[in-house]
């Protein structure tokens, strides 16, 4: 699998043997510079600019109640505007969910949270998000009630 850099590589490696993972497609740009598809996501940047971006990711998971559509960001780093980012493609995947009732979810898997050793996709996904909500939790300094647990979940920051 053509892969921009060792982490997209360690990435694919652990999507292709979770069991949980129907199918993926790593859509970013690889080493050589080429683009895997014109798929984008418009944004306003810093700066207010429209930006565009390219998902890394698209991948179909298997849950008990069917599949489910994945955006997914790999970083390295988080970067000034990552906030934009984030929050266009969780847009994006609320309206598209409600314009085709295929259910679709975005999460940026920062390279210090991935965990190879998670085994399924689903629970990568609850590590991070339960690693998200502590670190919310500590900088408030309290505790989140469960509707705030929801919301933060709803709004994709856990």
């Amino acid at each position: 699998m053509a892969a921009y850099n060792d982490f997209d590589r360690q990435f694919a490696e652990f999507l292709n043997q979770a069991p949980d993972v129907l199918r993926f497609a790593a859509l970013g740009t690889t080493e050589q510079g080429g683009l895997n598809t014109a798929f984008k996501v418009d944004y306003p940047n810093p700066s207010g600019a429209i930006a565009f971006y390219r998902p890394d990711w698209v991948i179909v998971q298997d849950t008990e109640i069917g599949e489910l559509n994945w955006i997914v960001k790999t970083n390295g780093r988080v970067w000034e505007g990552t906030e934009q980012t984030d929050d266009a493609l969780r847009n994006w995947c609320k309206l598209i969910t409600l314009k085709t009732n295929n259910r679709w979810k975005y999460i940026r898997v920062n390279q210090s949270e991935f965990n190879p050793e998670a085994g399924t996709f689903r629970k990568l996904i609850v590590t991070i998000i339960s690693k998200r909500m502590f670190t919310e939790r500590d900088q408030r300094g309290t505790t989140m009630s469960s509707e705030e647990v929801r919301q933060a979940r709803d709004e994709g920051r856990l």
